[in-house]
């Protein structure tokens, strides 16, 4: 199958079954590079449960500014700050506290871009209290498609954009804070470590000589979405599901070129010629 934007892509559906297959089973069994793998959201700090309000909200805050530092020192720095000043992620303190204070306090958790980051907050305490009694899982009080559930998040700053979107959704509904009528439908969540998984494996292919764009764009997410939507149909999944293996390798692997380590190797086109600067690739293809 081949795509033309301003350049050409292919994007080999072989090659993405196959992978998706291999991946797909080692990680849920727990096998391999896996064995004992949990992905950062989903390690819950100690005096959370699973379930309530507070997790739900702990989840809706973290989320918001992920795409502004390194996931996984977020979520650590996120669960123990929870489980010192759990306080301190619900919508009415972060609303007491003074705009400098709440950048003081996504800074430390690692936000780079810490105004914008308070500001994220605030306006999030703002709708939850004026709209949702403070808990996002009354986001989808009654079961909701993922057209209507992405229709409300439209006003979350940060929780509504391309990269974020499919993640809270996934987040939220695998955890059943929100009621998904077809969370099956869901695409896989694309940033840069899932582009990076798709391009270096080379199901994503350059077919011209170089392009410059950002992973969260088209044409790229469409593309990532569409590769990996056919491979989950094809092996009889969501395609959300292939998210978490997906995002471990590129983020833990591929990052550092660490092939050594890869359940996917043999498969694996090892693709040259990328750059990222932050979300932007810089792609020139290597003959």
């Amino acid at each position: 199958m081949r795509r033309k934007f301003e350049v050409e892509f292919a994007v080999d559906d072989v090659k993405a079954f196959k992978i998706a297959e291999k991946i797909f089973d080692q990680f849920y069994n727990r096998e391999g590079f896996f064995t004992d793998y949990s992905m950062p959201e989903y390690v819950l700090p100690r005096n959370l449960k699973e379930g309530s309000k507070e997790h739900a909200l702990f989840l809706t805050y973290v989320i918001s500014i992920d795409y502004m530092t390194d996931a996984v020192k977020l979520w650590k720095k996120s669960r123990g700050a929870y489980e010192l000043y759990p306080e301190r992620f619900t919508p009415e303190t972060i609303l007491k506290f003074s705009p400098r204070t709440v950048e003081t306090l996504v800074k430390n958790l690692g936000a780079r871009f810490y105004s914008n980051a308070a500001k994220t907050w605030i306006k999030i305490s703002k709708l939850l209290i004026d709209k949702y009694e403070s808990d996002p899982r009354n986001i989808t009080q009654q079961p909701s498609t993922l057209e209507e559930i992405k229709e409300k998040i439209k006003e979350f700053p940060y929780l509504r954009g391309p990269k974020l979107t499919n993640f809270y959704i996934r987040a939220m509904g695998e955890t059943g804070l929100f009621k998904v009528k077809n969370l099956k439908k869901l695409d896989i969540p694309v940033d840069k470590q899932v582009a990076r998984f798709s391009m270096y494996t080379g199901v994503i292919r350059l077919l011209s000589e170089q392009f410059v764009g950002c992973v969260h764009e088209e044409p790229l997410r469409s593309l990532i979405e569409e590769a990996w939507r056919n491979a989950a149909k094809k092996l009889g999944t969501p395609p959300w599901k292939l998210d978490e293996p997906i995002w471990t390798v590129g983020s833990k692997l591929c990052s550092g070129r660490k092939c050594g380590k890869c359940p996917v190797k043999e498969l694996c086109d090892k693709t040259r010629g990328i750059t990222f600067k932050e979300n932007t690739v810089i792609w020139r293809r290597q003959d």
